[in-house]
């Protein structure tokens, strides 16, 4: 991925992947977002290699953080992409942050929300 570029996430998959952190609590989740052409389709609280059977490729690995902020240490990334951190530690609102390891750093990529 481009990391001068904003990520398009679709409302209805963002308000999905907030919805099942939301459930989900006080537990966090786990999972990956799915892509076909480029562009995010899918969550999956499963492993990457579910993503294979229904035809999409890796867009993105997910976790949630119930009671803490939506920022990861280093150690919390790999180096192959890019990783969605869902805070829920927010006083009503959901927060979704994208991030990406570039020189060992944790950086932060503009997530975009569209219809």
């Amino acid at each position: 991925m481009n990391p001068e570029v904003d990520l398009i996430i679709a409302r209805r998959l963002a308000i999905r992947i907030l919805h099942e952190a939301q459930i989900a609590q006080p537990e966090s989740i786990c999972g990956v977002v799915g892509a076909r052409n480029g562009e995010a389709v899918s969550f999956q609280r499963a492993g990457a290699e579910a993503l294979a059977a229904r035809g999409e490729t890796l867009w993105a690995r997910l976790w949630s953080n119930p009671s803490a902020p939506a920022v990861p240490c280093a150690a919390d990334l790999r180096a192959d992409g890019l990783h969605l951190v869902v805070s829920l530690d927010t006083k009503g609102v959901l927060e979704m942050r994208a991030w990406e390891l570039r020189n060992n750093t944790p950086c932060e990529r503009v997530i975009k929300v569209r219809d």
